[in-house]
């Protein structure tokens, strides 16, 4: 299938978020996607916004003029005119075909149901889709119907969609209360089966996704920002004009919820300050000050001096009711900046679609070259197929909190925090993460401490450790967690935004241990480049490692790319290749090489070659044309830390390559290590390495038992 059309049944059915979501599912199968919104609602020459939406959070590089070809105003007057259809839809037509060319699938985004053209906008869009060749996928809101009021709805729209002879491949229901999600979508299937049509997801609503933030109220009714200008992003899950006396006021003050109160009322606005502060009452996400009216300077002065006051205060001179009404009336929109919505977006869609089914119809197959994007995703799949414990011993890092948040809301894996409970709850809720389903072990209270201490104590005992000493040290977070990784009390550890990397890996060297196979711990990056993924080894742990140690790292390496989905193909990097040099440092990649050959007969590796002609296959014609692994490589071992370290962030800087790693390997149970100065994106990556590390490990240790 080229393309495919999401249309819906009405206005505010959940279309953009299907189209996003979906448009994200297809995203993990292939690279090339096109994204248009044939008419769309470009307001005073300024795009459309769910065009701008989607243009950023996808990359597209087309004009928007060409994504949104046609506004709402320009198609009723296109339409107005004799022979205005056929102009209509040529001009849709040459977009599309500038959007498809570079595209493998294009995904159409139906009209919004806005404005003269919403008494005809079904029969537009069967148009549309009848012409761009593009079947339809139907999107409808369940919100306040019952199961066969949906199921109407969606077979009134299916017949005008048939009449036209387009294709329609399925409905979603959006919009259902959750409370009843599972009940309707029983229902629905039900239904729906009986009139023949595919129903391929139940959506529940979200209020996240309707609730604004305090920013985007500011900037839409414009308000002045007067106090809290670092916490605009509280979310408002509620107005309340607050006009009653104090004592009446507070019993019905509710997290999320904004107040609207005159700007002379500083009884309410100090009321509603303290409640913040006070743990017995909710936390209000901020306070509208109408009429134009100032509190005094001492009430100001005492705000402004304030420590840690995280309630954004807000005027505006309309009185106390224009106000509420245009709050009320403010429609929500969905920003790609605002990443918690954007991951709820995703999740929700991810776990309400049945995917294999939507991607049979779409017909994807997944693609021979593994590309970043493919590759990271792909990541993220796997950790979720089989979830493992992983522990976290930084655990009141707030970027490390930030991406257990989304770890844990994915489903990526399931975390245990370490450190004290009442430090991490405070460290998440700065940080806006979402941590409840984690267990957190504060090491000095654990139940497992004298266990730990005291097999900690006989793995050291020969190094003259006493067991008081040993009881000690596996206080100390990142011992702890090696302990429980070694106990199998967790499944794998990651470590290190804050700390060494000596510091994240010495407990592993003391307590889990090198594999028996394996002499010594190496490490490699995943270099995601524009058009494929590469494995680099080893950059971040062995300074200067001889020809055994380096034929170890080519090994581990090759298994390590296996065991990501990579069919090894692995180059002994040398400043020569073949027999055109020699000199010890050739000589010792000479060695390393036979080494692998003889340990791993069955890996395909070469060397030594220059790095030119490991990877370009028109150098390895010249320098080494009857090599089956240059040109083609995939996995690079580097002689030395100065060479691996060096080539890697040379590539990654110069080339906008994402590295992701170290990934440690080598030990007998997984342990990574972060840079200091990792993102929160690159610690939910390296949760997933990990995870799917200790599948690897699971794995091994059971095809060994039989």
């Amino acid at each position: 299938m080229k393309s495919l059309y999401i249309a819906s049944t009405e206005p505010r059915s959940g279309k953009s978020v299907v189209a996003i979501g979906l448009m994200k599912l297809i995203h993990r199968r292939i690279d090339k996607i096109g994204y248009i919104k044939p008419i769309g609602n470009a307001d005073g020459g300024q795009p459309d916004a769910d065009v701008e939406l989607i243009r950023l959070l996808f990359k597209l590089e087309h004009d928007p003029k060409i994504i949104n070809p046609v506004s709402i105003d320009d198609a009723r007057n296109i339409l107005a005119a004799s022979g205005g259809e056929d102009e209509l839809l040529t001009k849709v037509l040459h977009a599309y075909n500038q959007v498809a060319v570079d595209a493998d699938v294009v995904v159409i985004e139906g009209t919004d149901y806005a404005g003269a053209l919403s008494a005809l906008e079904l029969d537009i869009n069967a148009e549309l889709s009848k012409t761009l060749d593009a079947p339809v996928l139907m999107v409808a809101s369940g919100e306040n119907r019952t199961s066969k009021e949906i199921v109407s709805q969606v077979f009134a729209a299916k017949e005008t969609i048939d009449e036209k002879g387009c294709d329609f491949i399925g409905v979603i229901v959006t919009r259902i209360a959750p409370s009843d999600h599972e009940r309707i979508s029983t229902d629905l299937e039900t239904e729906f089966k009986k009139d023949g049509i595919d129903l391929l997801g139940v959506i529940p609503g979200e209020k996240l996704l309707s609730s604004p933030r305090m920013s985007e109220i500011a900037r839409k009714v414009g308000a002045k920002v007067m106090f809290g200008h670092d916490n605009l992003s509280n979310l408002v899950s509620s107005v309340r004009v607050a006009a009653m006396t104090i004592g009446n006021a507070l019993p019905r003050l509710e997290d999320g919820m904004l107040l609207i109160t005159p700007g002379d009322r500083e009884d309410m606005l100090l009321s509603a300050m303290v409640s913040r502060v006070a743990v017995t009452y909710p936390n209000v996400a901020g306070i509208l000050l109408s009429g134009g009216l100032d509190p005094s300077d001492p009430v100001k002065k005492l705000i402004g001096g304030l420590s840690g006051f995280n309630i954004p205060i807000i005027q505006m001179p309309d009185d106390t009711f224009s106000v509420a009404v245009k709050i009320n009336n403010m429609p929500v929109t969905l920003y790609a900046g605002d990443k918690q919505k954007i991951e709820t977006v995703y999740r929700l869609v991810r776990n309400n679609i049945k995917r294999e089914e939507f991607y049979r119809l779409l017909e994807l197959k997944r693609p021979r070259r593994t590309t970043p994007l493919v590759f990271l995703n792909e990541l993220l799949e796997k950790a979720r197929a089989d979830r493992k414990r992983i522990v976290m011993p930084e655990g009141s890092e707030e970027r490390t909190l930030k991406a257990v948040s989304r770890v844990l809301a994915d489903g990526v894996a399931d975390i245990i925090l370490i450190g004290d409970e009442d430090e991490i709850i405070k460290a998440a809720n700065r940080a806006n993460a979402r941590i409840d389903e984690a267990t957190i072990i504060n090491p000095v209270k654990a139940e497992q401490l004298d266990l730990y201490g005291e097999t900690f104590y006989e793995l050291r005992k020969h190094k003259g450790i006493s067991l008081d000493h040993a009881r000690d040290q596996i206080t100390d977070p990142i011992f702890f967690g090696t302990m429980m990784v070694h106990l199998g009390d967790a499944d794998g550890l990651v470590s290190g935004a804050i700390h060494t990397t000596r510091h994240t890996i010495s407990p592993a060297f003391q307590i889990i241990k090198t594999r028996p196979d394996i002499s010594l711990v190496s490490s490699i990056f995943f270099m995601c480049l524009p058009d494929r993924v590469l494995v680099y080894g080893d950059c971040a742990v062995n300074p200067n490692p001889n020809a055994d140690q380096l034929a170890d790292i080519a090994i581990s390496s090759a298994l390590t790319a296996k065991a990501f989905g990579f069919e090894p193909l692995v180059a002994m990097l040398s400043y020569s290749t073949g027999a055109s040099g020699v000199g010890p440092e050739v000589e010792l990649v000479k060695e390393a090489t036979e080494l692998v050959r003889s340990k791993a007969p069955d890996l395909k590796v070469d060397g030594p070659l220059q790095y030119d002609a490991a990877i370009s296959l028109e150098t390895a014609r010249t320098k080494m044309p009857d090599s089956k692994v240059a040109g083609h490589a995939n996995v690079f071992i580097f002689p030395d830390l100065n060479a691996g370290n060096t080539a890697y962030k040379a590539v990654q800087r110069s080339a906008k390559a994402i590295a992701v790693g170290p990934v440690l390997q080598g030990l007998n149970k997984p342990v990574n290590d972060l840079s200091r100065g990792c993102s929160v994106e690159d610690i939910v990556y390296t949760i997933a390495i990990t995870a799917i590390q200790s599948q690897q490990v699971l794995k091994e240790a059971k095809d060994a038992h039989l």
